[in-house]
C-alpha cells in the first residue's frame, strides 16, 4: 500500500447512507415475514384455528406501528444507532 490512513480520511472515504424508504421497507418486512411464517404459523393455527388470518392482519398491523415509531426515532436522531440512542 502506498497510503497512509490519512490519506484515506483526507479523501472522505468511508460509508455511506444509501438505503431507500424501498428497500428498508423490504428489509423489515422480510424479517418480520420470515421468522413468523417459519417459526410460528402451525403453533397459531393450532390455537386460533380459522381465525389465523385474522390474527396475522392484526399482528401486521401493530408491526406497523412499531416499524412508524423506528422511523420517526431515525428521523429525530439521524446518525447512526438512533433507535439505541433514544432508549
Amino acid at each position: 500500500m502506498t497510503g497512509s490512513t490519512g490519506d484515506v480520511r483526507k479523501q472522505g472515504v468511508g460509508l455511506r447512507k444509501e438505503l431507500s424508504l424501498l428497500e428498508i421497507t423490504i428489509i423489515g418486512l422480510v424479517g418480520a415475514i420470515g421468522t413468523g411464517i417459519l417459526f410460528s404459523t402451525a403453533k397459531m393455527a393450532e390455537i386460533a384455528g380459522p381465525a389465523v388470518v385474522l390474527a396475522w392482519i392484526l399482528g401486521g398491523i401493530f408491526y406497523l406501528f412499531i416499524g412508524l415509531t423506528y422511523a420517526e426515532l431515525g428521523t429525530a436522531y439521524p446518525e447512526a444507532g438512533s433507535p439505541s440512542r433514544f432508549s
